[in-house]
């Protein structure tokens, strides 16, 4: 049985194979876009839901000593 393949390096750079090795060569960039838009749109929708708590818990002006009596919802 005789390889098919002499030199991997001149075999993998070639750009007849690489799409058979390695798919969608080239689309590295979008893949990379789309998940820091995902991501910052977490964070956004995330600080946005923590933000309205946090002003909800404000509105209830819960004093330094409410946690002893065991407040619900602290």
């Amino acid at each position: 049985m005789e390889p098919t393949v002499t030199n991997w390096v001149e075999h993998l750079t070639a750009d007849e194979v690489a799409g058979q090795i390695y798919p969608f060569v080239g689309t590295e960039w979008l893949w990379l876009t789309i998940a820091i838009v995902l991501w910052l749109a977490w964070h956004v929708s995330t600080a946005a839901g923590e933000s309205e708590e946090h002003q909800k818990l404000a509105r209830k002006k819960h004093g330094s000593n409410d946690y002893k009596n065991n407040i619900t919802e602290w």
